[in-house]
């Protein structure tokens, strides 16, 4: 790729945003399988033991959730990306200087240069509020679901357990003394005790659950709004070549040529497709484009 003279924070800043773009798509998927599943299984009423969902979770939080989190924070948090912040925070001041003091063209070119920082800017917050507060929403997803999965399969065993005990007893004739009958009241209570707080885990996990769907359908839409906008990110142009079926399956069918050919809708070639635009810019960009080429018709 020509990267020999771009700066190594602004290039590091292309690869970070390519990795969150990505990483956030195979989420929004896995993550909409596990929400499909744990319908499923709740609506079976046969208990979340033995699903296998909190694996699932775990996995996802470990592997993906917590790297993108990361990569948001280097982007929108970082030391650099708060100082061009703060350099970005008078935009209303000076719209409204260009505003007061510009005429004709100018005014329309300048004026239209600071709104699009302005919603960059909102964007840039926005997506990263939304990465936070998911990423904590998920952690609280996989202790409900290992509640739901190891302990209350455990309470019910429990309580079988202490009942058999009871049956065996009036059954050959055995009174339990008073430490023994202690026990098992004992046992009772805790598991009374343990089953409110797994139906307080389950409600809990249902709302987390579909807040995280929420946060992530609008996280995609945000994130939709800075891939359009990164027609000079060749780092994520690569990416999103390489994983078209991956953008239909979040965006819907299409969606890859929609956003590709905003990305390259100044680029003036008639009849020309966004993925050909693309694949001419991935060409121009970064040279050898041969496995993509082989995957144009896919």
């Amino acid at each position: 790729m020509n990267s020999g003279s771009e700066p190594y924070l602004e290039r590091r800043k292309k690869e970070e945003l390519a990795f969150l773009v990505m990483r956030f798509l195979k989420v929004f998927t896995l993550f909409e399988d596990v929400r499909r599943d744990f319908h499923r299984v709740l609506e079976g009423g046969q208990g979340f033991g033995g699903s296998g969902l909190f694996a699932r979770v775990r996995d996802l939080e470990e592997q993906l959730i917590f790297d993108i989190k990361e990569k948001a924070h280097f982007l929108f948090r970082s030391a650099p990306a708060v100082e061009s912040s703060k350099e970005q925070e008078p935009l209303a001041d000076r719209l409204e200087q260009i505003l007061l003091h510009r005429r004709g063209a100018r005014r329309a070119s300048e004026s239209r240069a600071i709104l699009a920082d302005l919603r960059r800017s909102l964007v840039d917050r926005a997506i990263d509020a939304n990465i936070g507060t998911g990423f904590h929403l998920f952690m609280i997803l996989r202790e409900c679901i290992y509640q739901l999965e190891v302990y209350v399969p455990r309470y019910g065993q429990e309580l079988e357990q202490a009942k058999r005990l009871q049956r065996l007893a009036l059954r050959i004739g055995f009174t339990l003394d008073e430490e023994e009958a202690h026990e098992l009241v004992h046992i009772r209570q805790i598991v009374k005790r343990g089953k409110s707080v797994a139906i307080y885990a389950l409600e809990l996990a249902q709302r987390a659950l579909e807040r995280c769907h929420d946060l992530f359908q609008e996280t995609a839409e945000l994130l939709r709004h800075l891939i359009e906008e990164a027609g000079n990110n060749e780092v994520l142009l690569l990416n999103l070549l390489a994983q078209r079926p991956l953008i239909d399956a979040v965006y819907g069918p299409g969606a890859a040529e929609q956003i590709l050919a905003h990305m390259y809708r100044q680029i003036e070639r008639p009849g020309a497709s966004g993925l050909e635009k693309a694949l001419e810019q991935a060409r121009m960009r970064c040279g050898n484009t041969e496995a993509l080429e082989r995957e144009k018709e896919r």
